[in-house]
């Protein structure tokens, strides 16, 4: 493939009496071919790899799709993907009974141990809020662990002469 695409794009380039428009456009062809050369062809070096990646494209516009369908917020799909997690990419059934039948069969064990680990890689994100009066009452939080840290570390001495904001 690499060699049929230079043969052309040399032919192209010895072509003589040509509009000034295709002498510009048949050097800009060969200047961005080269600059992409590397990488442009290999995907016929590896047995199996698609030329293409719109298989997986597909699967993310369906994946935005079905959260577009399922929380009515356009915006809310990419934030979801990236809070919640890769599973949402995952093939689905097609039905909520045969979801519900899935998760039946699932040992609880593992649904709780599953849902420990989501619970955890949400709470990541809870200090990450918009909310003026969620973001003031985290920073008191923090700014009250901090001050309980400062207590421990530091001595009597050196806690009178901070300012009552910092202690």
């Amino acid at each position: 493939m690499a060699e049929q695409l230079r043969g052309s794009l040399d032919t192209m380039l010895h072509l003589p009496h040509v509009t000034p428009a295709l002498y510009e456009f048949r050097l800009h062809l060969d200047k961005v071919s080269r600059s992409y050369w590397p990488g442009l062809f290999h995907c016929y070096d590896v047995p199996g790899l698609p030329r293409t990646n719109n298989e997986l494209e597909s699967r993310f516009r369906d994946t935005q799709r079905r959260l577009l369908r399922t929380t009515g917020q356009k915006g809310l799909t990419q934030r979801t993907l990236q809070r919640q997690g890769a599973w949402e990419l995952l093939p689905r059934s097609p039905t909520e009974a045969q979801v519900l039948d899935a998760v039946c069969h699932t040992p609880p064990e593992d649904l709780a141990q599953e849902r420990q680990r989501f619970a955890a890689h949400r709470e990541r994100f809870r200090m990450q809020s918009r909310s003026l009066r969620q973001t003031q009452a985290q920073f008191d939080q923090l700014r009250q662990k901090w001050s309980v840290l400062q207590a421990l570390s530091m001595p009597v001495s050196f806690l009178r002469i901070l300012p009552p904001c910092v202690r």
